[in-house]
């Protein structure tokens, strides 16, 4: 049975006192007071739970007045209805205890009817407005809750159809962290605080409500002034109500457009605004666009494909070798993961990554690349192939996991591996959030032994002092860091210092992003331990990478198709022109271990070596001052004839810094100055291998089951397979569509002018661009590193150009293309279709040239602008 309501009954007359609680008992639990005072320690017992109280005025101790006005006072008791009785029932009277903060007044003597109802009335009255504000306001901030700020919205825009009005959403960041860190009663300060800023900021010229715990939201007038700075003033006295003044606020603005969206799904885009900044610096707000909305659509379309993408193996292993800079030899490997989706395509980690570590999905993806790695190093155990270890990545939310350790270890046991085969690269950034818990977590997995990286350093803003308490074996150069140091002079660069530093904390460095010969004689020069990058080989499938290892590349990165490997099994050839004897027979006798070193007379017999060993021969040494030979020449011919373009030519001469660069400029992999020592010989060979080896690599796709006979590009099968290596780093990319024609159609295209096509494509490209022959009289040319949209079409129209120019410069012949700057979310086919809708364009109005893709929706027929 529920309990009945409590009345309060404060009375000094005993007999009308015990009067009121006969009434009254019938219908309520009643309590007694003799005078205010009595009755304030009754509310201190009892507060809120008092429905009703009955209130005589002239009392001994403390008064009726006095007693209402200390009662209404006190938020904690101001909201209880209060009948005042009197012996009086004077008008002036009534109006003094109204005016106090009575809810009624009753006359002696009572009458139980009329107290009753009244009673009865005012209760029940309390209780509906009780429910009406427990529904129309915020209980902790007084604003209007999130329906009732609805319907006002609602109701606004119905009356003002014509208005003009903008929705502010706003987001604290990281809002637990506050609670957690500084307790509940702090985060409710900084709400209310938030609330009361949302107040005085409309100043009566909008309505704002609460939405969630830290989200509060408004609605105003639409303005044009909306700055960073008008924001950032805000987020100051924000954090004016917290001691650490560390709280981070993002606004994002929807600007009413279309009326048929409901409120909430207006608020809603105009939180996705705000989140679409979350942990940008100086950025405060943002617009709700188009743009957001296709990335918003975008992320969700890969959030609903994620967990059948991860049942169904669509997530797939790479692997980008690492090397030792010292001997060149294959050190290890990092895991990268790939998503090949089944409609999308090869899709790059920037693409769902970030999204990953947001949603929390991350950490089964995380595991999944662990699993999968660890079952192809025990493949590889199995086969035989010499023990490398390969980096993992592990995420913040890895860390916060407390089975962490136990996970891995189950990992490792399953596949039986030892500790030390599984690198775990930890971000620099994640040992700066939570150093302590980070300490603790990754010292645990040493102790098991795991080998840990710290990744990406040089990006966050570690302290030395920091560096130093933590449990690290590896640094690992950020990409963005070694790009900009190499580019200065040794004695300005930090470089050197992080890698003296290194050595004295007895860690081992791993330089990241090399791309280019200067990066790696730097790192050389400087003392790096291993690297990995473009400049020597892109991530791989495991398949791939694997070809590495059968072939011994855990010893020495050599070419997928020589058969023999440096240092290790049977010796190769290292071919020497030199034409001093004595000098030569010096370096036979000190390289006689590592090479069989043979003798090259001249020209002629630089290329009849090369033919009689194709496959054996490691490099070529070659002296630029030979009797009766043209060194540079020479050089010039052996990178232009296919049988040897892949042998390593080591360029040696007197030490002149115009000549090597001569050397270089014809086609030398290195140059060496005389006198040398057979062991600086031997490091430069090592080194011209393992960079030629990755520009081999790169020329496997153009094997015959990728080529186009007539031309040497790739074939369409050729293109598909070039198309999924690309990756987030060759952004923005230029996709051009060529087609070649005669002005009569009766006449058609030769194959020597369609072979031109193709040479000039190779001309006016970059090495690293994709190339090949799309269609009979069609080439598709994929530039990396694309610049602006008029920078695309210039280098299209030089390229029609010169194939007029080469098929005779007449009019018979008519080059055009069509090209499109690649979209982010957008696919290569997407991108040949626009092209081919610009090229179509462009034959219909009878135009040649290159033409780029304007248009804003796709399918859209295309205006050729």
């Amino acid at each position: 049975m529920l309990s009945q309501k409590k009345v309060l009954v404060v009375e000094d007359n005993q007999m009308n006192r015990q009067l009121l609680c006969e009434i009254l008992a019938s219908d309520y639990d009643v309590l007694e007071a003799e005078n205010g005072k009595e009755a304030l320690e009754v509310l201190k017992q009892y507060g809120e739970g008092i429905s009703l109280i009955l209130l005589d005025i002239v009392m001994p101790v403390m008064d009726g007045y006095t007693f209402l006005s200390v009662m209404k006072a006190d938020k904690a008791y101001s909201s209880i209805p209060v009948i005042v009785t009197t012996q009086n029932d004077a008008e002036s009277d009534e109006l003094s205890a109204l005016s106090h903060g009575a809810a009624d007044f009753v006359a002696k003597p009572y009458r139980p009817q009329i107290i009753l109802h009244r009673a009865a009335g005012i209760i029940n009255l309390r209780e509906t407005a009780a429910v009406v504000n427990q529904v129309k306001f915020d209980r902790l901030t007084g604003l209007y809750s999130k329906e009732f700020f609805y319907q006002l919205i609602r109701d606004a825009l119905m009356r003002n159809p014509e208005g003009q009005y903008d929705i502010i959403c706003s987001d604290i960041e990281n809002f637990k962290l506050v609670n957690d860190v500084f307790g509940a009663p702090a985060g409710d300060h900084l709400l209310c605080g938030v609330a009361r800023m949302y107040k005085e900021g409309i100043d009566g010229n909008g309505v704002c409500g609460r939405l969630n715990a830290d989200q509060f939201v408004c609605m105003i007038e639409h303005r044009r002034d909306y700055s960073d700075e008008m924001f950032q003033k805000v987020n100051e006295k924000v954090n004016e109500l917290m001691e650490a003044g560390s709280i981070a606020m993002k606004w994002g603005i929807y600007t009413v457009e279309d009326r048929e969206l409901s409120v909430e799904q207006m608020c809603d885009r105009a939180l996705l605004a705000a989140r679409s900044i979350k942990g940008q610096y100086g950025k405060y707000f943002a617009f709700y666009d188009d743009k957001l909305r296709s990335r918003l659509l975008h992320d969700q379309a890969i959030t609903d494909s994620m967990e059948e993408a991860l049942e169904e193996n669509q997530f797939q292993v790479y692997l980008q070798p690492k090397y030792r800079i010292m001997d060149g030899s294959l050190a290890g490997a990092e895991a990268l993961v790939r998503w090949d989706h089944p409609e999308w395509g090869l899709q790059s980690p920037a693409n769902f990554i970030p999204l990953f570590e947001n949603n929390g999905f991350i950490t089964k993806m995380d595991q999944y690349v662990w699993e999968k790695t660890c079952e192809k190093l025990r493949e590889w155990k199995d086969k035989g192939y010499p023990a490398i270890p390969v980096s993992v990545n592990v995420s913040r939310a890895d860390i916060y996991n407390a089975d962490l350790p136990d996970i891995l270890q189950r990992i490792l046991q399953k596949y039986k591996l030892d500790p030390s085969w599984l690198h775990l690269e930890i971000t620099e950034s994640a040992y700066t959030e939570t150093p302590s818990q980070i300490i603790e977590v990754v010292s645990r997995l040493r102790e098991l032994g795991f080998v840990i990286e710290m990744d990406d350093f040089g990006s966050g803003y570690s302290s030395l002092n920091m560096l130093n308490n933590m449990p690290i074996d590896i640094l690992k150069l950020d990409m963005k860091f070694i790009q900009s140091e190499t580019a200065k002079p040794v004695s300005q660069g930090i470089l050197k210092f992080i890698i003296n530093l290194a050595r004295w904390m007895h860690l081992s460095v791993v330089a990241e992003g090399v791309e280019t010969k200067d990066q790696l004689e730097r790192l050389r020069e400087i003392g790096c331990d291993y690297v990995q990058g473009y400049y020597f080989a892109k991530p791989m499938p495991c398949t791939e990478f694997e070809k590495l290892l059968s072939k011994g590349a855990a010893n020495s990165l050599v070419t997928e198709k020589s058969e023999t490997v440096c240092r290790t099994g049977g010796k190769s050839i290292l071919l020497i022109a030199e034409e001093d004897r004595v000098f030569r027979e010096k370096i036979k006798k000190d390289l006689e271990e590592e090479y069989q070193v043979l003798d090259a007379d001249g020209g002629d017999g630089i290329m009849d070596a090369v033919k009689e060993h194709e496959n054996e021969i490691a490099a070529v040494v070659l002296s630029l001052t030979y009797p009766e030979l043209d060194g540079c020449l020479m050089l010039k011919q052996m990178k232009e004839d296919r049988t040897c373009r892949n042998i390593p030519v080591i360029a040696a001469a007197e030490p002149d810094a115009r000549t090597e660069e001569k050397a270089l400029e014809a086609g030398a992999d290195d140059f060496i100055g005389r006198p040398f020592f057979a062991k600086s010989l031997l490091n430069r060979i090592r080194r011209a291998s393992d960079i030629n080896a990755y520009h081999m690599h790169e020329r496997v796709l153009q094997d015959e089951e990728f080529q186009d006979y007539q031309t040497g590009l790739l074939n369409r099968k050729g293109l598909k397979a070039a198309v999924k290596s690309l990756r987030e780093e060759d952004m923005p990319l230029a996709v051009y569509l060529f087609r070649l024609n005669t002005s009569e159609q009766k006449n058609n295209i030769r194959d020597e002018q369609i072979y031109e096509l193709g040479t000039i494509l190779r001309t006016y490209t970059r090495r690293s661009d994709i190339l090949g022959r799309f269609s009979g009289n069609e080439f598709l040319a994929v530039m990396k590193q694309a610049g602006s949209g008029d920078f695309i079409v210039k280098k299209g129209e030089e390229i029609c150009t010169a194939v007029k120019d080469a098929c005779g410069g007449g009019k018979d012949i008519i080059c055009s293309a069509g090209a499109v700057l690649l979209e982010e979310g957008d696919t290569i086919a997407a991108a040949i279709e626009r092209a081919g809708q610009v090229l179509n364009c462009t034959e219909t109005e009878g135009m040649e040239g290159c033409r780029l893709w304007r248009g804003e929706i796709y399918g859209q027929t295309n205006e050729c602008k």
